[in-house]
């Protein structure tokens, strides 16, 4: 199921979303844009800035001579002015960089711009190697070869393995810089249900325990002293005899993040045996944790998007 809403700005006296969009559209191998006013007096160069590229992907643009503005080659220092129209080259046929491996994926939403998609639990996001196979990469690999589409898999985040829901893929550069910055800015926002055992005392809260290695054991994190900052939000949506339904949100990116903070708290995830979880409950053979969530700004175009990904099977026979 795919939901999609405005939720930014507002306006109140007429009752409906006010979507702050920008005129961009595909034009063969580029981005075209029709400049508005609010993009106007700057020069190309300040311009792919806002898009928080690289100063070298700036430069390789710049000496590539394949950025247009009014159908003639582009001066970066060029102000630009209403209604100038600019091209940017940024479907170049990079070449797809994992091994393409037929896989059925749960596309969420697709335009020109982002694919999101819900991932199984059990599947890797993507392989410890270039030639590995298996991972939800080399299924977007193959999904990008039957359409024609010959660019680099570009993930901006990643869940573990046992961890299902939604990923966020950009489709090309500029979308993949822009939404970087958005994830580090916490601009892209994230919410995860997970089945927990026990019931909380608090039905709403905050966690902001820093987060380290386990020096005890290779593959586990813990809640250390002087770990890296971790705040969790969290409220219980559903509370069952012996555990509960909890939705929480990430205000920063760990390894493990959710399942050590609740562990922390005394209440581990049902089947996270690594965070002393119980091996098995029913249907479910993984840690109950599921990416629920997504809310963020559209990179290219500004419209505000909210994706709800349904939850799997698995952990759904546990709250009927």
């Amino acid at each position: 199921m795919l939901k999609r809403m405005c939720w930014a700005w507002s306006d109140k006296s007429k009752n409906k979303c006010v979507v702050e969009e920008m005129n961009v559209t595909r034009e063969a191998n580029n981005l075209r844009f029709e400049i508005e006013e609010k993009q106007a007096g700057q020069s190309i160069r300040d311009f792919l800035m806002t898009y928080h590229l690289a100063r070298k992907k700036i430069h390789e643009l710049y000496m590539s001579k394949k950025v247009q503005l009014n159908a003639q080659i582009a001066d970066f220092n060029k102000i630009l002015e209403v209604g100038d129209i600019l091209l940017i080259p940024v479907f170049e046929s990079e070449g797809i960089d994992f091994k393409p491996q037929k896989m059925n994926l749960d596309i969420v939403y697709e335009d020109e711009h982002l694919l999101i998609l819900n991932k199984p639990a059990g599947v890797m996001v993507h392989p410890d190697q270039k030639d590995g196979l298996n991972t939800l990469v080399n299924g977007v690999a193959y999904y990008y070869e039957q359409k024609g589409f010959n660019e680099r898999i570009r993930y901006i985040h990643r869940i573990d393995t046992d961890t299902s829901g939604g990923i966020i893929f950009a489709k090309h550069f500029m979308a993949h810089s822009l939404m970087d910055y958005q994830l580090s800015e916490k601009q892209i926002r994230r919410w995860y249900l997970a089945l927990v055992s026990g019931n909380l005392k608090t039905r709403k809260g905050r966690i902001d325990a820093p987060i380290g290695k386990d020096r005890h054991h290779r593959a586990r994190r813990r809640v250390a002293k002087n770990g890296d900052q971790a705040v969790t939000l969290y409220e219980v949506k559903k509370q069952f005899k012996t555990y509960s339904l909890v939705e929480l949100e990430l205000k920063t990116g760990r390894t493990h993040q959710i399942r050590v903070h609740m562990s922390h708290l005394g209440h581990p995830l049902l089947g996270d045996v690594l965070y002393g979880g119980v091996a098995k409950v029913g249907k479910l053979k993984r840690q109950a944790l599921h990416s629920a969530k997504i809310q963020m700004q559209h990179p290219m175009t500004k419209e505000n998007l909210s994706f709800s990904i349904p939850m799997p099977l698995d952990m759904q026979s546990l709250i009927k």
